[in-house]
């Protein structure tokens, strides 16, 4: 009977570890606003997350400081569509330009959005891709967000590498836009 039980203790305990070493385990450790400006740097990989402002900054509910290997194409906005330029085949999330190609992908959960020309004001969409030095946002794949509450129309939400960080005025800038850390922002450090 011993046995038996130290065999399953070994073998749970393998499990757990073959699970950890894969990432599949992930980890979400708590922290304070404070303590976010005292750990963040510029270039470190993020999610935010937060209420659009009539001056177009970022009022932030949560961060989420990622961690893995990263590719330049990883990435990530989802925000609606508030301007869009046909002829240049481009678009506009809050202040941030989104560029297109021949290669960019067009889709939703029913499968009918396929096309540049099928975009409208007002559209909540994600959008995945490259952050390009110019200040645009080169997409690679364009999703139509149909399943949301009406107050995400307001949000955005943004993955990618942090530029800047202004521990004075409490603020984050990503992707061109200025993210301002309050003291009910969530931080949640993920850890593999």
């Amino acid at each position: 009977m011993v046995t038996k039980v130290k065999f399953i203790v070994v073998v749970f305990a393998a499990l757990f570890l073959a699970a950890a070493k894969s990432g599949e385990t992930q980890v979400a450790v708590q922290k304070t606003a404070a303590d976010l400006f005292k750990t963040l740097k510029p270039g470190q990989w993020v999610e935010l997350e937060g209420t659009v402002q009539k001056d177009y900054t970022v009022l932030t509910k949560k961060v989420k400081l990622l961690t893995g290997d990263f590719q330049d194409d990883d990435w990530e906005i989802k925000a609606a569509v508030r301007t869009i330029d046909k002829a240049k085949k481009q678009f506009q999330v809050l202040l941030l330009p989104v560029v297109t190609s021949q290669e960019t992908e067009y889709e939703n959960d029913a499968g009918t959005f396929k096309s540049f020309d099928q975009l409208k004001v007002g559209m909540l969409v994600e959008c995945e891709g490259t952050y390009l030095k110019d200040g645009t946002f080169a997409a690679e794949e364009v999703q139509e967000e149909t399943d949301y509450e009406p107050n995400e129309l307001h949000e955005l939400r943004a993955v990618g590498k942090v530029e800047k960080i202004d521990p004075e005025k409490r603020t984050v800038k990503m992707v061109g836009v200025t993210f301002k850390i309050i003291e009910s922002t969530k931080v949640q450090s993920a850890l593999k």
